[in-house]
């Protein structure tokens, strides 16, 4: 049974937003390169930047240019400073390679390269009211974003876009489309994306499992 074009199951939204569920005051990135902090950490995350690496633990700072990875069974939700919450699952590697913000302006710039893992992006002040601000830089292609709360990553032996609120055009070499809320893509090798369309029930529950924290961590 397929959701309805317009919407997903309504029991399956909160679950995956509640991977960025609560966003903190717009704050200037800080000195010695901090664009965020950390929410939450299920298992192991660690961070490695210019060769060092430190465990990223709830409460800790997200630099510039770091890059973070999970382990096996792994979770982790950052939030950035313009409000942008990023959540990571298991084997993921993420680097914030673009974060341009003034709280007292609209807009700024953000540059996001998910290297691999699946990921729940849910956008912030840098996407400004008309978007186009944010690049999500994927093994696949380029997500273009606005007003977005988007998923994506690896399934069904392809790489999936699901869009949960907003717009998502998926850039790729072989070609593009545009997800409007509720629409999802798959991207297989060598191939252009997938029309957009509503995802079946089972792919969608299995790709909020990717995102989902252990009740009570």
């Amino acid at each position: 049974m397929m959701p309805s074009r317009a919407t997903l199951p309504p029991a399956l939204l909160p679950a995956l937003l509640a991977a960025a569920s609560t966003l903190f005051g717009p704050s200037a990135a800080g000195a010695a390169g901090v664009v965020g902090r950390v929410d939450k950490v299920e298992r192991q995350a660690v961070a490695v930047v210019e060769g060092q690496s430190r465990d990223m633990t709830p409460t800790g700072p997200v630099y510039f240019s770091d890059m973070i990875r999970t382990g096996g069974s792994s979770r982790l939700e950052a939030k950035l400073s313009d409000g942008t919450v990023l959540t990571l699952g298991e084997h993921a590697k993420l680097t914030v390679d673009e974060f341009v913000y003034k709280p007292e302006r609209q807009g700024g710039k953000l540059g996001i390269t998910v290297a691999r893992g699946a990921f729940l992006f849910v956008g912030g002040k840098i996407e400004g009211p008309t978007g186009g601000n944010v690049a999500i830089r994927t093994a696949v292609g380029t997500l273009g974003v606005r007003g977005t709360t988007v998923w994506g990553g690896p399934i069904d032996g392809g790489f999936g876009v699901l869009v949960l609120d907003g717009l998502v055009t998926v850039n790729t070499p072989r070609g593009r489309v545009t997800l409007r809320k509720g629409e999802g893509t798959m991207v297989y090798s060598g191939r252009a994306p997938q029309k957009a369309a509503p995802w079946p029930e089972d792919r969608t529950k299995r790709a909020v499992a990717t995102i989902s924290f252990t009740p009570g961590r």
